[in-house]
């Protein structure tokens, strides 16, 4: 049998990181198209239909996020310092 050929195995053959890195890069690349389309749109009804799916576009970005940090898949970045503890050290 070949390789391309459809077959009855319920095995994934891609990771579920691979998979979830793979939305999370379409995530940003609709989040760039959408950018540059708000950028140029001059009609106004355009840049609200642009603002709301760039919204909706972040909400999901973050529980993309979420989970690849929950799973140890994606390091979270560093943080800004807490204004409270640095004037504790202070």
């Amino acid at each position: 049998m070949g390789k391309t050929e459809v077959t009855t195995s319920t095995n994934s053959p891609f990771s579920d990181k691979l998979m979830l890195y793979h939305i999370g890069f379409l995530l940003q690349a609709a989040q760039n198209y959408h950018g540059a389309g708000l950028a140029s749109a001059m009609r106004t009804d355009l840049v609200a239909a642009y603002e709301s799916t760039i919204l909706k576009n972040l909400m999901v970005t973050k529980k993309w996020f979420d989970i690849m940090v929950k799973n140890k898949w994606l390091e979270q970045p560093p943080l800004a310092p807490s204004p409270k503890e640095i004037a504790k050290e202070m």
